[in-house]
C-alpha cells in the first residue's frame, strides 16, 4: 500500500462542503470505491455537505455537523458559493482563505487529519455570464491557488480539481463539443463527479489497481497475477469456459458517468483487470458474462485485451451494482435524518440533537451491513469465450438487446415523426443514416440507459433501430419496457404505441406478437420522456433459433 495512504483502519471520514458536496456523488464514488476495495479497513463513512455553504459557514457548523460525528478524516471542498458569481475581489479572498485557515486549525486541534480539494469548475459554453465576469478562469482560479498554498502551508494531502475537471472538460469537447458534464454550469453530473471522485482518490493516496491476464486457447495456459488468477479453463459447447477469481469487487461505474471514461483514465488507474486472449481460431468471437453477451468482435481486440471490469452481467459486477445502489439509499438515510428530521427541513430552530445522535449511531452499523455484500461468492467471474462467424450481437430468448443506432432527442409533442415516415424507414434496410449514431445501451441500467445516450431531458423523446438478422422464418413475442411512453415499428407495420403513457423501465410491460422473416428484420423504437429518468428495453420470447442484433451496414 502507498506510503502516501491516508486512511487507517476504523477511520470514519467526513465529507465537508457546498451543494456539490450534498449532491451525494462524488461522495458516494469514493466510498464505494474504497469500501470494495478495502473491505478490512472497516470504514465509515458521513455526508457533510449544505447547498449554498461557504468555508466561513463550515466554520459556523463545524461543531453540530462534523466534530459531533468524532472524525479521523474530514475532505473539505469550498469555494464555488465563497467567489460570489462575480469578478474576484481582495474582501472575497480574504473571507475565504480565513474560513478555510480556521477550518484547518480547529481540524487539527481535534487531532482529525485534514485533506483538502480546491473548487471545481464552472461550464462557461452553459451560462455565458460566467465568462462575462471570468469567474472560472480568474475566480475560480485564484481560490484553487489559495487551497493549494494552504495545503503546502499545512503540509496537507490536496487534489486540484479545478485544473483536472478544467483538462477533462477540454479533452472531451475537443472531441465533442456539444460534451458537457455540468448541465446547469454549476453542479456536476455523474461524469463530472467521477472526474472529482479520481482526484480525492490520488488525494488520499489511494494506490493504482490494474492488473492483467492472458490465456491462450490453443494451448490452454493462463497465467494471472497473485490477486486475480485464471480458477479454470475448460471447453464447454457454447465456448470456452473461464472462472477469474478476484479477490476484490469492481467498482461499478454508473451508466450517467461513463460518457467521461475515453477522457479519464479511472478504470486504467483504479478499475482495471485487463484479459488477453490468444489462440481464437475463427476471426470474430463473443464473450458472455452471466446472461450477458457482448457484440461479435474482431479476434485482434481479443488479443490486444478486455477489461473485465467493464463488462455486463455476473455475480460479480451486480453485487458491484447493489453496493452502489446500497452507498446510496444508506447515505439518503443520514441525509433525511440530519437535515429534515433532526434539523427540520434545514432550519436549526428546534435542533434535535437527539434525532442527530441517532442517526451518527447507526452509520457504523449500516457500514458494517455492507460487507455481507462483499461475499466471497460474488468475486469468481463464468466467462464463455465463444467464436462465432456472425457479426453483430446474439439475441436468444431472454436476451436484451444492446445494440442500436439512435437520432435525437428532440423535443414535444411526441407525436411529431422526425424520421420522414417511421412506418416507412423500416420497410427496407436503410443504408444511409444521416445523423444516427451507434449506441450500445447499458443492460444493467435499465430504468435509466437513455440518459447516457440522449442527456437529461425533460418533454422529450428519441429513436433506437436495430437490425435483427434470423436464420428463419419464425413467429416470436417482442417484450418490451419503457420509461416513458413508446412506439414501435417491425418491418414497415406498427407493433404498438402509447406515447403519453408515463411509467418506470418495467422489463416486458408489453407483449407483442411478431411475425421475423428469414433474413433482415427492421426494429424501430420511439421512447418518449416527461420528467425524471428515461430508458427502454427490448427482448424476444418464443424464438425458435437465435437472431442476430446489427447496426444498419455492419
Amino acid at each position: 500500500m502507498s506510503n502516501n495512504f491516508v486512511l487507517r483502519k476504523g477511520d470514519r471520514i467526513v465529507f465537508l462542503g457546498d451543494s456539490i458536496t450534498e449532491q451525494q456523488l462524488y461522495t458516494n464514488y469514493v466510498e464505494a470505491y474504497l469500501a470494495s476495495r478495502y473491505p478490512e479497513l472497516k470504514l465509515t463513512f458521513f455526508n457533510a455537505g449544505w447547498g449554498g455553504d461557504t468555508a466561513p459557514g463550515g466554520c459556523a457548523r463545524l461543531e453540530r455537523d462534523v466534530l459531533a460525528l468524532k472524525p479521523d478524516v474530514v475532505t473539505i471542498c469550498y469555494g464555488m458559493n465563497d467567489g460570489g458569481y462575480c469578478p474576484m475581489k481582495p474582501e472575497i479572498r480574504d473571507a475565504f482563505v480565513g474560513g478555510m485557515r480556521q477550518l484547518v486549525s480547529r481540524l487539527k486541534a481535534a487531532d482529525v487529519r485534514v485533506v483538502l480539494l480546491t473548487p471545481g469548475m464552472v461550464d462557461v459554453s452553459v451560462n455565458p455570464d460566467l465568462r462575462k465576469v471570468e469567474y472560472n478562469t480568474r475566480s475560480l482560479r485564484a481560490l484553487a491557488d489559495e487551497v493549494l498554498a494552504l495545503a503546502a502551508a499545512e503540509q496537507l494531502p490536496v487534489a486540484d480539481l479545478h485544473k483536472l475537471m478544467n483538462d477533462v472538460d477540454a479533452a472531451a469537447k475537443a472531441a465533442k463539443p456539444d460534451y458537457c458534464m455540468i448541465p446547469d454550469s454549476v453542479h456536476p453530473d455523474p461524469a463530472g463527479h467521477l472526474v472529482m471522485a479520481f482526484g480525492l482518490l490520488q488525494a488520499l493516496g489511494v494506490p493504482p489497481r490494474s492488473e492483467e491476464l492472458t490465456v491462450d486457447l490453443a494451448t490452454r495456459q493462463a497465467t494471472g497475477t497473485a490477486r486475480t488468477s485464471i480458477k479454470h479453463l475448460r471447453h464447454t459447447r457454447e465456448g470456452d469456459l473461464l472462472e477469474v477469481r478476484l479477490d476484490r469487487l469492481p467498482f461499478f461505474v454508473e451508466p450517467a458517468a461513463r460518457k467521461v471514461l475515453p477522457y479519464l483514465p479511472f478504470q486504467q488507474t483504479y478499475n482495471e483487470v485487463k484479459l488477453r486472449v490468444t489462440g481464437i481460431a475463427q476471426e470474430r468471437a463473443y464473450i458472455r458474462s452471466g446472461a450477458t453477451r457482448t457484440a461479435s468482435m474482431p479476434r485482434a481486440a481479443f488479443e490486444q485485451g478486455l477489461n473485465l471490469f467493464e463488462l455486463r452481467g455476473g455475480a460479480a459486477m451486480k453485487a458491484a451494482a447493489t453496493l452502489h445502489a446500497y452507498t446510496r439509499e444508506k447515505d439518503q438515510l443520514y441525509f433525511r435524518l440530519w437535515r429534515v428530521v433532526a434539523l427540520n427541513n434545514g432550519n436549526a430552530t428546534g435542533y434535535s440533537a437527539a434525532v442527530h445522535k441517532e442517526a451518527i449511531r447507526l452509520g457504523p452499523g449500516l457500514d458494517r451491513a455492507r460487507e455481507r455484500m462483499l461475499s466471497r461468492s460474488a468475486l469468481t467471474l463464468r466467462l464463455v469465450v465463444s467464436p462465432t462467424e456472425q457479426t453483430g450481437e446474439k439475441v436468444d430468448n431472454g436476451d436484451f438487446i444492446g445494440r442500436w443506432s439512435c437520432l435525437g432527442p428532440f423535443g414535444k409533442p411526441f407525436a411529431d415523426d422526425q424520421v420522414g415516415g417511421e412506418a416507412a424507414l423500416t420497410a427496407t434496410v436503410p443504408v444511409q443514416m444521416g445523423n444516427w449514431f451507434a449506441a450500445d445501451l447499458d443492460l444493467d441500467g435499465l430504468a435509466n440507459n437513455l440518459s447516457p445516450v440522449f442527456g437529461v431531458r425533460n418533454d422529450a423523446f428519441g429513436y433506437a433501430l436495430t437490425v435483427l438478422n434470423s436464420p428463419v422464418d419464425q413467429d416470436a413475442e417482442l417484450l418490451l419496457g419503457s420509461d416513458d411512453g413508446f412506439a414501435v415499428w417491425l418491418n414497415g407495420e406498427t407493433v404498438g404505441a402509447n406515447l403519453e403513457i408515463g411509467r418506470w423501465a418495467q422489463p416486458d410491460s408489453d407483449r407483442f406478437p411478431v411475425r421475423l422473416k428469414k433474413g433482415p428484420n427492421v426494429l424501430l423504437v420511439k421512447i418518449t420522456q416527461m420528467s425524471g429518468e428515461w430508458g427502454f428495453c427490448v427482448r424476444f420470447g418464443g424464438l425458435r433459433a437465435p437472431i442476430w442484433a446489427m447496426r444498419p451496414g455492419e
